[in-house]
């Protein structure tokens, strides 16, 4: 009788051992992020708690158990991964699901205080220097936009003397404009002011100019041109120590246009396995609080990346929706491109480092000068102005 209840009691516990692992499996639960926007802090703090995850710690909604993120955290990013790790170089367009799902539940519902910043979620930007006629009634093929420090006058000048002298090529008109931040030097202020009246291709906005305020540049970006071009066809981002080979570039966009391919592009040096920085002295270091993930999305390396007009519309848009990152290549191309379901892609050829000279023939689309300097910038531009691109090239 006794061996009985045993095997009675043996039995019925398999049962319910098993129903409880087949319901357990069978939730897909990966939100971390609660669904209301509790205003009062109290209420904010007693619907999280933290949990370790490889000693690191998360905060999630007491909706949430930790055994539900631990699992599906650690599956789903060791999947990604894995995906991740299969990509060739001949990949075109990346974007793994699974990264796409985690990174949408974790910011979907992103409560009211992580979207309160007025620069980048109230796009409360004032130009303090303009310069509205720049794209005012043009037909303007490319406008390029250069991300610089306010104090680099010797770079903006390097610029408008090499590739930013050609204003046209093959009957396409190019605009330039260099984006500023703010700087709290009267001194540089005043001669910053004297540049953009005799170049008029200077804007400035309303937040300090800085390392960590790149993100700021880069909606302020996006906001002036929704608002001051948003007749160009094409738009190029790119920092100072960039060199743009226009020969190469113009009749590329313009086969786009021949092709009728000109919305939805988002092309750039894409990074596809990077991690954040965990170390707090590193020059990139980024808090799990931050981002909570191991693997950054996919994203365009900061440097420079080309769009359609209709891109930068949208990834304007979006930005109100997405907490802010500092760093501001992983959060434009990475967090806006991703909430806005674009593609990114990667042409051939596309850039190439350059350190002491150019010894192959300049068939890329974009040069990057490593060692930042200008002799190096102006024997780049004099190699790019004296071959025949479209003869000699092949990508």
């Amino acid at each position: 009788m006794k061996l009985i209840k045993k095997i009675l009691v043996i039995y019925v516990f398999t049962i319910v051992s098993w129903i409880i692992v087949t319901n357990y499996n069978s939730r897909n639960i990966v939100c971390v992020c609660s669904t209301s926007h509790p205003t009062d802090q109290k209420q904010i703090d007693e619907r999280h708690k933290d949990i370790q995850i490889d000693n690191k710690i998360i905060t999630l909604p007491s909706t949430v158990t930790v055994q539900q993120v631990t699992a599906n955290i650690q599956k789903d990013w060791t999947k990604a991964e894995i995906s991740l790790s299969n990509i060739t170089p001949k990949d075109k367009i990346i974007r793994d699901k699974v990264i796409i799902d985690n990174f949408r539940s974790f910011y979907v519902n992103a409560s009211a205080d992580q979207l309160n910043d007025p620069f980048i979620h109230q796009h409360r930007y004032i130009p303090l220097l303009n310069n509205v006629l720049k794209c005012y009634e043009k037909d303007v093929f490319l406008l390029v936009f250069v991300h610089i420090k306010t104090s680099n006058f010797e770079g903006r000048h390097l610029i408008r003397s090499t590739f930013g002298s050609i204003s046209k090529f093959e009957n396409k008109l190019i605009e330039y404009v260099f984006v500023l931040g703010q700087t709290k030097n009267v001194t540089l202020q005043r001669d910053i002011q004297n540049e953009s009246e005799i170049y008029k291709d200077i804007v400035q906005g309303n937040f300090i100019d800085s390392y960590r305020n790149l993100t700021y540049k880069l909606v302020f970006s996006l906001f002036w041109v929704n608002k001051f071009c948003n007749n160009a066809k094409f738009v190029i981002k790119m920092d100072e120590d960039i060199t743009i080979n226009v020969p190469r570039l113009i009749p590329y966009l313009s086969n786009k246009v021949d092709n009728n391919s000109t919305s939805n592009i988002l092309e750039c040096k894409m990074i596809t396995r990077n991690k954040p920085q965990r170390r707090r002295r590193h020059k990139w270091y980024i808090s799990l609080k931050e981002y909570p993930f191991s693997t950054f999305l996919p994203y365009c390396a900061g440097h420079s990346s080309i769009m359609s007009i209709d891109i930068v519309r949208k990834m304007y848009n979006a930005s109100t929706k997405v907490p802010f990152l500092w760093l501001e290549d992983v959060y434009g191309s990475g967090f806006l491109s991703l909430l806005s379901q674009l593609r990114i892609s990667m042409p051939n050829c596309y850039i190439s480092p350059v350190k002491r000279n150019l010894k192959a023939q300049p068939c890329n689309l974009f040069y990057l000068n490593n060692l930042k300097s200008v002799n190096n910038s102006i024997i780049i531009w004099e190699k790019i102005k004296s071959h025949n691109i479209s003869m000699s090239c092949k990508c």
